[in-house]
């Protein structure tokens, strides 16, 4: 029955590699960062500031991008 399952292939990027092309590099640069720094910054916390900077995006986008279960991997 369950013969040849096979995982749905991905888009390639993810919402926050999106956004990510969309920063100048300097902005690159302390998104990144932020990203890396969970201690800072939550999921949650780092999905507001960006959304009331005008860069919509969830924090179950950042928290995929942050496990590795996004479309980047």
């Amino acid at each position: 029955m369950l013969e040849g399952l096979t995982p749905p292939k991905r888009p390639g990027i993810c919402r926050v590699g999106e956004l990510l092309q969309k920063l100048d590099e300097r902005d690159q640069e302390i998104l990144k960062e932020a990203l890396s720094d969970r201690k800072r910054w939550s999921h949650m916390a780092l999905a507001k500031a960006l959304t009331e900077r005008g860069l919509s995006i969830s924090s179950s986008s950042i928290q995929r991008h942050r496990t590795g279960l996004c479309a980047n991997d």
